[in-house]
């Protein structure tokens, strides 16, 4: 009987630590109290500290020149302050990196009912899925972005956030972070690198001491397999690259 009631308890506890959340940590590490509300993945604590959403990427506010904020970046902030109140309760969960080069606490932001802030960014559309070392959620944080992706919810419906073909590449895009979408049309090894060219001319290098990370990725299956690849392009040798460090860079998508 003692045992039934243990499992019990650690069931209503775990049933009460995820509410309606999909990625749901084993348990919290911190309990604080929110001040205010920066932007899409950015909040100051009652204590000051600045907590970084981990996982999630919301369109910058140009605090100098607003009308220069990127696309529905007011809107992302406005989302957040309408699910949070100043001197409300929230929990941290914490990844291996507790800090930012900034110094902003880095970590996953749930509420007392056990929403998880992340999650509510990306379900709506106010962010995108995006890896800065931190990965424990990754897999479960793409999931959520790739459904509303599909149906164009909130920012994927507004024509700068969709993914560019190579062609569509030009000048402006060279040294700055993009996505772009193609199809799988072969692999060469060369060098440190794995490299998966898209449409016959742009290449994704993937460094050999990396390529354990990407099993599930390279496959046979992924010739002639539409996928969409992110991250910092360069034009060398009269070719567009990227290097891809982790698997959150590449994502397969369905063929038509």
């Amino acid at each position: 009987m003692k045992t039934i009631f243990v499992m019990l308890t650690l069931l209503l506890s775990f049933t009460a630590i995820a509410g309606n959340s999909v990625c749901v940590p084993t348990q919290y590490d911190e309990t604080v109290k929110l001040k205010y509300v920066n932007d899409g993945d950015t909040i100051t604590l009652s204590d000051d500290r600045l907590v970084r959403l981990i996982g999630v990427d919301s369109p910058e506010i140009d605090h100098q020149y607003p009308e220069l904020s990127e696309p529905f970046a007011n809107q992302a902030r406005q989302f957040m302050q309408q699910h949070l109140t100043q001197g409300q309760t929230l929990h941290l969960a914490f990844d291996r990196r507790k800090l930012d080069p900034h110094g902003r606490t880095l970590a996953y932001v749930y509420t007392q009912s056990g929403q998880h802030l992340q999650e509510l960014l990306l379900s709506n559309g106010y962010a995108k899925a995006r890896v800065y070392q931190n990965d424990y959620f990754w897999q479960c944080l793409a999931n959520i972005e790739r459904q509303a992706r599909v149906q164009k919810v909130g920012l994927w419906g507004h024509p700068s956030y969709q993914a560019k073909r190579v062609d569509e590449l030009t000048r402006d895009d060279r040294n700055r972070w993009r996505e772009v979408r193609g199809v799988v049309t072969g692999f060469e090894r060369k060098g440190q690198h794995l490299w998966l060219i898209i449409d016959n001319k742009f290449y994704v290098g993937i460094p050999r001491e990396e390529s354990g990370k990407f099993s599930n990725i390279l496959t046979l299956n992924l010739l002639e397999s539409p996928v969409i690849v992110r991250g910092e392009l360069y034009y060398s040798y009269k070719k567009w690259q990227l290097i891809s460090y982790h698997p959150s860079q590449i994502s397969l998508q369905n063929k038509p």
